[in-house]
């Protein structure tokens, strides 16, 4: 127990400074943390944002190659006349 005000205030400073260290100490594994998992999610961000734009390409495709069955289907039916059923 502190005998007097400056001992209580020398106390409370090495105090603060102990507390200080604790604080950085246990701090620094925390910030490592985050930033791991900032990168891992950035990288999964990236990966996502990659594979929509595969899928989309690939919808496009699909919706060209779509655009092109159906014409082709109307261009036979047209030279052959759709109109004749039952013959």
């Amino acid at each position: 127990m502190p005998k007097n005000m400056q001992e209580a205030i020398k106390l409370l400073q090495e105090t603060a400074v102990v507390m200080s260290g604790i604080q950085a100490r246990r701090a620094e594994p925390v910030k490592e943390h985050s930033q791991q998992w900032h990168q891992e999610h950035d990288q999964a961000i990236i990966s996502h944002d990659r594979e929509i734009a595969e899928r989309q390409a690939y919808g496009r495709e699909l919706d060209a190659r779509i655009d092109k069955l159906v014409s082709e289907i109307r261009e036979y039916l047209r030279r052959n006349g759709s109109g004749e059923r039952g013959k």
